[in-house]
Order: C-alpha cells, then sequence, then structure tokens
C-alpha cells in the first residue's frame, strides 16, 4: 500500500512538470485566440517552402490573457496540453507526437527540458515577442533531434526595428494581474545602425475558479496561484558589408502552486520554474555563389525546476530539483551556384549536464553530448514555379551513436493560385535524462533505451495562394519505432521501456476567406493514432478536431467569435477510461482609440463548461473575462 501511495505521490509530481506531458500524451484545448496567419510563412532559412506553417504576429494575439499557448491553439493538429489555469503550466504537441517530439525555440535556443522533454509556452507570456511560427511535419534534418512533429519557433522584438515602446496591462478573472513593457532605441554609430531592447513583467493569479466535480458536485479548485517574472536585454548592430552581430540576455522566474488530482488534492505542493537564456549571433554575406548568407551563434542555457510537498494527501515528503545546463553552438552557409541550384552546408554541436537531487536519494549529475553536419541543396528556376529541397545530417549522440537523417521537400505551382506540395523525413527524439537515469525505487529509467525512431511525411494541395481566400488539404503519417513509455514490470516497479511502435496519420483541412470588413477562418483535423503491437489508440488524441474564427470590423471596432469543438478521448492506453466530446466558444472585442492606445476585452469559455479536465484529470476552468489595455508609440 506505501508503494501505490508513493507510486501515485511521484506521478503527481512529476506530472504536474511543464515538460512531464511527454508521457501523458494529451492535448486539452485551452482558450483559444485569434490567429493572424502569413499565407506563406517563411519562419526561417532552414524550412523549405514546402512545409506547411502558419506565423502569429498580431500583438493582439500574442499578449492575449493565455498568451502563446493559446496563440497557436486554433491551428490544425496543434493540440496543447494545459494544467488549466492563469500561469499554469501549457505544452504543445504537433501532429499526434508527445511534446517531447516537438521542438520549442526562443530565438534559436532550444527550450525542450533535458530532463522532461516538452517546453512550457505559459513561461513565454511575459517575453516581448514579435512573432510565433508553428512549423508541422518531421524537421529532425534541419534542428536536430526532438523535431519529429513540428517546430515552435519564438522570436523576440527585433532591436533595429525600433524606436518602439509597447506596454500593456491585463486583469481579470481568478484575480489575475498581468504587466509587460518593452523599448527599444536605435542610434546611428558612423555608417553603422546600433538597436536596443529592453523589457520585462510580471504576472499574478490567485487561480481559484469552481468546477464540477465526476460526481456532478460543484467544488472550488483552489491552491493553484501563480507568480511569474521575466526580464531581457538585446543588443544587436548593422554594419558595413551586410554583417549583423546579435546578444542577448533573458530570464524568467515562476512559481506555482500545484492542487494536485481531482480525487488527492494537495494544499501544500508547490513547483518553481527558472529560465537563464544568452545568446551571441553573427550574420553575413555569402561565402560562395552569386548570393547567399553566413551565420554562427552560440548559447547557454539553465533550466530549473523544483518541486515539494511537505504534507502530501498521501506518503510522506517529496522534494525534486532538476537543473540542465546547457551550450551549444551553431554555423551555417548557403550560396547560389546557377540560376537553378543552390547549395548550403552547416554544423552544430551542444551538450547538456544536469544536477538531479531528490529527498532521500543520491544526487545524479546525467549528462549528453551531440555533434552533427548537415548539407542542402535547392534546386528550382528563377521564376519559383517550382522547388525542390534536399537535407541531410549526420549527427552523432552520446550513447546512440552515428545515425543520419535525410529529408525531401518538393513544391510546384502548375497555376496561379494553385500548389501541390509533398515532404518525407526521418526523425529522432533522444530519450530525456528522466527516462534514462530516474530512480525512485518502485519507479526507475532505462539506461539502455533507444531512442525514438520516426519515418514522416506528408502531401497536399493548397488552392488561393496568394490570394484573400484560399483551401489548404494535407495528408500525413508518423511511423514510430522505439516508443519510449514507462509501464509496469511487476506489481512493485513502473520502468521506462521501448515499446515497439505506433503509427499517427492524418488529414487537415485549413479554410479562409477575408472580404472588406469580413474575416473568415476555419481548420478540421482527423487523427488516428494507434499502438502498432495492439491497434489500440494512443490515448489523449482526440480523433476530430474542428477550430473556426469569425471576424468583424467596423472602422476602429473589431469582433470575433472563435468556436471549438473536439471529439472524445481515452485518457488510458487500455481504452477503459474516456472523456466526453467538448466545444467551448470564446469571443473578443477590440478598440482601437487610436494609434498608441488600445484596449480587448476576452471572454473565454462562453458556455462555462465547468466539468472539463485535463489529460490527468484535473479540473479546467469555466466562464471567464480578462480586460486589456495595450499602449504604443
Amino acid at each position: 500500500m506505501m508503494r501505490q501511495r508513493a507510486a501515485r505521490l511521484f506521478l503527481i509530481a512529476a506530472l504536474s512538470a511543464p515538460g512531464a506531458s511527454a508521457r501523458a500524451q494529451e492535448a486539452v484545448v485551452v482558450p483559444s485566440i485569434e490567429v493572424v496567419g502569413d499565407p506563406d510563412p517563411t519562419p526561417d532559412r532552414t524550412a523549405p517552402r514546402s512545409v506547411r506553417g502558419d506565423r502569429v504576429s498580431e500583438p493582439a494575439v500574442l499578449e492575449a490573457p493565455d498568451g502563446p499557448a493559446a496563440a497557436v491553439a486554433r491551428l490544425p493538429s496543434v493540440q496543447v496540453l494545459s494544467v488549466g489555469g492563469p500561469g499554469q503550466a501549457a505544452v504543445v504537441a504537433v501532429r499526434g507526437t508527445d511534446p517531447s517530439a516537438t521542438l520549442t525555440t526562443l530565438d534559436g535556443v532550444p527550450l525542450n527540458s533535458p530532463f522532461l522533454g516538452g517546453a512550457d509556452l505559459s513561461a513565454l507570456a511575459l517575453v516581448p515577442l514579435d512573432t510565433l511560427d508553428v512549423v508541422r511535419g518531421g524537421r529532425s534534418a534541419s534542428h536536430g533531434t526532438d523535431a519529429v512533429g513540428g517546430v515552435v519557433a519564438a522570436r523576440t522584438l527585433d532591436p533595429l526595428d525600433g524606436p518602439d515602446t509597447r506596454a500593456s496591462l491585463t486583469a481579470g478573472s481568478f484575480s489575475t494581474v498581468r504587466l509587460k513593457a518593452s523599448h527599444a532605441h536605435v542610434w546611428e554609430v558612423g555608417p553603422h545602425d546600433v538597436g536596443m531592447l529592453v523589457g520585462g513583467g510580471l504576472m499574478a493569479s490567485d487561480g481559484a475558479f469552481e468546477f464540477v466535480d465526476t460526481n456532478g458536485i460543484r467544488r472550488v479548485r483552489d491552491h493553484s496561484a501563480t507568480l511569474g517574472f521575466q526580464g531581457m536585454g538585446r543588443v544587436a548592430a548593422r554594419l558595413s558589408g551586410g554583417h549583423r552581430i546579435d546578444g542577448m540576455v533573458e530570464g524568467a522566474l515562476g512559481r506555482r502552486q500545484i492542487a494536485g488530482l481531482e480525487q488527492y488534492p494537495s494544499t501544500t505542493a508547490r513547483q518553481q520554474d527558472t529560465r537563464v537564456v544568452t545568446r551571441v549571433a553573427w550574420e553575413g554575406p555569402r561565402l560562395f555563389g552569386d548570393s547567399g548568407w553566413t551565420r554562427a551563434s552560440a548559447f547557454y542555457r539553465r533550466l530549473g525546476f523544483a518541486y515539494q510537498d511537505s504534507a502530501p494527501p498521501s506518503g510522506p515528503p517529496t522534494a525534486t530539483t532538476l537543473i540542465a545546463h546547457g551550450v551549444g553552438v551553431d554555423a551555417a552557409t548557403e550560396g547560389r551556384l546557377h540560376p537553378w541550384v543552390a547549395l548550403g552546408a552547416g554544423m552544430d554541436a551542444g551538450h547538456d549536464l544536469g544536477e538531479a537531487r531528490r529527498l532521500g536519494a543520491r544526487p545524479g549529475a546525467p549528462s549528453r553530448t551531440t555533434v552533427s553536419g548537415r548539407i542542402r541543396g535547392r534546386f528550382g528556376p528563377p521564376s519559383d514555379r517550382f522547388e525542390t529541397t534536399l537535407d541531410l545530417r549526420v549527427g552523432w549522440d552520446q550513447g546512440f551513436g552515428v545515425r543520419a537523417i535525410p529529408a525531401l521537400g518538393v513544391r510546384y505551382d502548375p497555376w496561379g493560385p494553385l500548389r501541390l506540395f509533398a515532404n518525407v523525413s526521418r526523425g529522432f527524439r533522444l530519450p530525456t535524462l528522466e527516462e534514462l537515469h530516474f530512480d525512485a525505487g518502485f519507479v526507475q529509467g532505462n539506461p539502455n533505451l533507444a531512442p525514438e525512431d520516426a519515418l514522416t511525411w506528408d502531401a497536399g494541395v493548397e488552392l488561393g495562394h496568394g490570394r484573400p481566400w484560399g483551401v489548404t488539404a494535407t495528408y500525413f503519417e508518423n511511423r514510430v519505432r522505439n516508443l519510449i513509455l514507462f509501464l509496469p514490470r511487476s506489481a512493485f516497479l513502473v520502468r521506462a521501456e521501448n515499446s515497439g511502435g505506433a503509427v499517427v496519420r492524418g488529414v487537415e483541412l485549413q479554410a479562409r476567406w477575408a472580404w472588406r470588413w469580413f474575416d473568415l477562418r476555419a481548420a478540421y483535423t482527423f487523427l488516428d493514432a494507434r499502438f502498432g503491437d495492439t491497434g489500440l489508440r494512443m490515448p489523449q488524441r482526440p480523433a476530430h478536431e474542428v477550430q473556426g474564427t469569425a471576424s468583424v470590423r467596423l472602422g476602429p471596432v473589431g469582433i470575433s467569435a472563435m468556436p471549438g469543438w473536439r471529439s472524445g478521448v481515452f485518457l488510458d492506453r487500455f481504452e477503459s477510461l474516456s472523456e466526453e466530446a467538448r466545444f467551448r466558444l470564446d469571443a473578443r472585442l477590440d478598440w482601437a482609440f487610436s494609434s498608441l492606445l488600445s484596449l480587448s476585452v476576452d471572454a473565454m469559455n462562453l458556455t462555462d463548461k465547468r466539468d472539463g479536465v485535463d489529460h490527468l484529470q484535473r479540473p479546467l476552468p469555466g466562464r471567464s473575462v480578462f480586460l486589456t489595455i495595450r499602449g504604443r508609440r
């Protein structure tokens, strides 16, 4: 009995972490907001235009109450795992993968936890973001491991775009207050331009809300308050000869009360997350060919996670501290050798050093190192009517040897608004440090794990490319081998294992239409994710999901309605526990008083559904309303 209680306690602690959703395997729709899409986004120079992506850049969207996580929740094949409530953890999974197989970056620096796998997007709510790009499809050949499902790339404001001053104040339900501000300034220093950006913010929420439990009884979800701080500085210089240098220092601190499961609530569990990111980068002209570019960067990143519960619902007190120090370097170049041919090459290396301390256990210091080289070829006529992109990465990962990771993308525009595209790639996800080395006696990692190995491909058609209207249909498929799961090996042991494979296939449909003052967007995702050995559905993946946005703008006033529906899901891998289908309706009112001042009112979950639960059966909040005032000059 004590072992079972201790196991429950471990699951409450570990799965309350942002990256722990990598093993929870579910995406719960969080309050969603309007997404402003780029009809042909090119998030970075490593993504071919055959790869489908969406760009969020509207400040009102990026600064909505739920922050960046809500900004991507309305995109097809993008699922958000959220604990619920402002400031609580939220991670993203793309195309049926786990969050640990979706790479998240901030200005190119990976934010996925080497210990826990996923990256907490809610921790970026106070960062002065410029854009948020979501690229669907395997990108391991360009970005390295952990990009099997796709990439979420967050970018901060460019100091050289100044002068620019921004500030916003949000207040609303759950006694939530958020304040963030940034200022960018540019100086002309001789023939050069030098820009500086400083920004920061704070957020506080008591997190308490009413909900309906599994027995139909109204209760209050308390002990879920959050408090967060963030600050950053960024300097950039544009030099003669096409050179640019860039430096950034960013840090964040978040403190959360962890309410625990509905069945086992806690009034003493607390969690603290810290982040420090530093980066220096250089970009310059081509090294060869008629046109092109060259760039190099280096970063240091520290991610900290601390959880403690002095009086859990059952079992002894617990405390866990995980700290990951990471360094990385990257260099790449590309040049056009012929009007039809551009070639590129690059290399990168990274090292993660972990510190793991648990109450009653010996401390550990796991580490891992990766080194890889890559080449790329882009082939297509100057008319840009079609393009073929070939990527090949050869990487060495500590403890896992050498592997080749190829990718091929094809894009063809046979006629005006019609575009055809297809991609195929190999992807890898390295086991996390917890999956390799965790040891709590009854729950253990496995140092003999093999990386998850995936073959991903997609193909589709877009009608209306470059037009104010359009329809896009995409079929995708991920075939994963060596799937990593924590499985019971006996009545007294749960261990990480390579548990065979899985097949994830689906269809994405997107439609958009803009006419004068009216804008309509809709997305539908069909997802069929099954374990290869049993044929049972993988838990927490809805088979059907529909998202929509209908907006009307009359002068300075805009009104948006954002409905969303998903089908029911299984909550366990045996298809014995399920959660019903869910519909929610969000709305927003925007009022631009002038070019300097605007106001937004966000009303979420207007149907006031209070019996919804997240991927661990923790209650989700009902109706909420937030007011945001933004200023810019």
